[in-house]
């Protein structure tokens, strides 16, 4: 009887020590994957669909990769300028527990570029005083130049 509980807390305590190296191996696979950088990668996320959760993946991606190094350029138009408000409520974006305003504010925080497409702002009486601080209102040309820099990837929400 003895011998029976000894093995039984043997395979317990094999099977905990089991999981914890698994457990060690998953976290630092995803260290791993942090410490990636992108330093010299070029990325313009377009986000014109006014949908929170469509957009909000937009900006998570666009504030991801320049969190990891990137050159990143937001590029907010159409239904989207709502997001790039200085004032007005928002919804959380719940992948990423903050409004799409916030999530631009980090971007901008940590390095992005935020240009607004003064077509739709002035199709819409806006001026750079109804935004966040620090979105550009830009024109086309702009945008183009951007976009056509060499080594960029283009990302449409």
């Amino acid at each position: 009887m003895f011998g029976k509980i000894v093995l039984i807390l043997f395979l317990l305590l094999g099977n905990i020590l089991v999981a914890g190296e698994v457990s060690k191996e998953n976290n630092s696979t995803q260290k791993s994957v942090k410490k990636k950088t992108l330093s010299g990668k070029k990325l313009v996320v377009f986000v014109s669909n006014g949908d929170l959760q469509v957009a909000g993946m937009g900006l998570g991606i666009a504030l991801s990769g320049v969190k990891q190094g990137a050159d990143v350029t937001i590029v907010i138009g159409a239904n989207a300028l709502k997001y790039a408000f200085k004032e007005g409520d928002q919804n959380v974006y719940f992948a990423k527990g903050r409004t799409p305003r916030a999530l631009l504010k980090e971007a901008l925080k940590s390095g992005a570029e935020v240009q607004l497409c003064s077509a739709n702002t002035e199709e819409m009486g806006l001026d750079e005083d109804d935004f966040i601080a620090g979105v550009k209102l830009v024109i086309s040309t702009e945008i183009f130049a951007k976009v056509y820099e060499e080594g960029v990837r283009v990302i449409s929400f």
